[in-house]
């Protein structure tokens, strides 16, 4: 019967035994202070991307 082989993808890691640096970066990470979610240039983004542009493309859309 021949064997099976497994993709190196396939392989689960155990969470007790994480590799040392990764445990380091999970530290740094928890460590790290919360950041804001949002700046101004977040919201001047999404405010064009999220109702400015279909707005536009609507009123070109319905023009043409």
């Amino acid at each position: 019967m021949p064997t099976r082989r497994h993709s190196p993808a396939a392989r689960v890691i155990d969470p007790t035994h994480l590799p040392p640096e990764l445990e380091a970066r999970i530290a740094a990470l928890e460590r790290a202070e919360p950041r804001p979610d949002f700046d101004a240039a977040s919201w001047v983004w999404m405010v064009l991307l999220g109702l400015a542009l279909p707005v536009a493309l609507l009123i070109l859309g319905w023009r043409l």
